[in-house]
């Protein structure tokens, strides 16, 4: 019978003996601090999916963590690293150094996502796949995630894929699960394990096009431009499936600025005070005039959009509180973060689109998705934009009702003159985007300040 307190003192001994604390073992068997402490202190015992883990780590059979062959003295274990000083150091930073790289071997990190569970999930998806064979990479961590590339291998077929384990910011997983049952416009999700925190998604790199190449001279580049109006009509699908929803307006909430009138002119306030900050940064050359291959050139006019922005958003913004908000009218889930990089177009005559970085998915008005694809990035002049939005709000309208041309254009100049600030936060974070806030301020001109009226149908 196991002596739970004995195989606390062993673990602890043998931690001690490679120079790990229970943070770093933590990190490295992707749990928190707490359950290596809970093992230390004799109240609970590993999982057993971890006991191969622990013995690559500590370099010892798993007997010797979980059944030690002796009966052994605890200050004598306490003390025996000591007696084991060179190993301990060998070890130690055999071990420091892969965590440093970053690069970690599929046995240290856990992979969260055991084989037979990945084949299941293939099969499931593919039921006539046949046999397959699995080949994994070796995990790389990148903004506080594990991801490990993964290739299934059948005789008819081969699957990428790639498994994510979250160690730190986990919002997109929650997202993920949140919208897999309402949307195809996301990567394929195999599996999902919000305890395990790890999802395992298609690795969309091989066969779609990244629209990070949209403004580029190059084949992708004419691609991702000529299939606007896919990325458009897919953006509709996912605000249109969302749309009105009480059910998932419940699970997911309203976010904190739009729960009161007095949180959105405090947001508005926040917006202010980031545009204070620029400006005097700007009048006191704080602000480079060329940054990478981005100009600084801007005005006192042209500065000046962003006061009359503030005026307009307190004005404007309140109103859609109680009348929207509040109300669930007119409203759906939104990508939150939709400027091209989060976009793929498959690389096959369909032009499948999909969406990615979905951290920021939540409750809004569908033209904040808008307002950063066009407004930021693709197209800030109205009358080059305009045919773009008249697609998207005609394929939305292919499920939406209710939802007049005026109120849609009202709202894309709301998002419009809010997303503005987007761009100056990131400048006073040292990001230098001079061409975004450009092109903020050009749709802000256009838009909301010219009186050219809009054909509104």
């Amino acid at each position: 019978m196991l002596d739970i307190k004995k195989v606390g003192i062993k673990i602890t001994a043998l931690r001690k003996s490679i120079g790990l604390s229970q943070e770093k073992l933590a990190e490295m068997l992707i749990i928190s601090p707490q359950a290596i402490s809970k093992w230390e202190n004799g109240h609970t015992l590993p999982e057993t999916t971890l006991l191969p883990l622990l013995s690559q780590i500590f370099r010892c059979s798993i007997d010797d963590i979980i059944m030690p062959a002796y009966s052994f003295d605890e200050k004598i274990e306490l003390e025996k690293p000591t007696l084991l000083e060179q190993q301990a150091e060998y070890i130690a930073k055999c071990v420091l150094q892969k965590m440093d790289s970053k690069i970690v071997s599929n046995e240290i990190i856990g992979l969260g996502i055991d084989n037979e569970t990945i084949i299941n999930a293939v099969h499931k998806a593919y039921p006539n796949i046949g046999y397959c064979t699995i080949t994994k990479g070796k995990p790389v961590k990148k903004d506080g995630t594990s991801i490990i590339s993964i290739t299934i291998s059948a005789s008819q077929k081969t699957l990428k894929l790639f498994e994510k384990i979250y160690n730190k910011n986990d919002a997109e997983l929650y997202r993920l699960n949140f919208i897999k049952d309402f949307t195809k416009a996301i990567p394929r999700i195999y599996h999902i394990d919000l305890d395990k925190k790890v999802v395992l998604i298609d690795d969309l790199t091989e066969h779609y096009i990244q629209g990070y190449d949209f403004n580029e001279n190059n084949e992708n580049g004419e691609i991702i431009r000529q299939n606007y109006n896919a990325i458009l009509s897919a953006a509709a699908k996912l605000h249109a499936g969302f749309w009105e929803d009480s059910e998932s307006f419940e699970k997911i909430g309203l976010d904190w600025r739009l729960e009161s009138k007095e949180n959105i002119l405090a947001h508005i306030s926040c917006m202010e005070k980031d545009y204070i900050k620029y400006r005097k940064s700007e009048e006191t050359g704080k602000i480079p005039k060329v940054w990478m291959n981005f100009e600084n050139n801007i005005d006192t006019i042209k500065l000046d959009c962003f006061q009359n922005a503030i005026q307009y958003l307190r004005e404007e913004y309140p109103k859609l509180i109680e009348e929207r908000f509040h109300l669930g009218k007119n409203i759906t889930i939104i990508h939150g973060d939709l400027h091209p990089g989060q976009t793929f177009v498959s690389k096959t005559e369909d032009r499948t689109i999909k969406f990615v970085g979905l951290q920021a998915v939540r409750m809004g008005l569908c033209t904040e998705d808008l307002a950063m694809l066009l407004a930021l990035h693709i197209e800030a002049d109205k009358m080059k934009a305009i045919p773009l939005l008249d697609y998207y709000y005609q394929c939305l309208c292919e499920k939406v009702k209710d939802y007049p041309y005026e109120v849609f254009i009202n709202d894309y100049k709301i998002s419009i003159a809010e997303n503005m600030f987007f761009t100056l936060r990131l400048i006073n974070k040292g990001i230098y985007d001079f061409t975004m806030r450009d092109k903020a301020i050009k749709a802000f001109e256009t838009f909301v300040l010219d009186d050219t009226p809009i054909d509104l149908r």
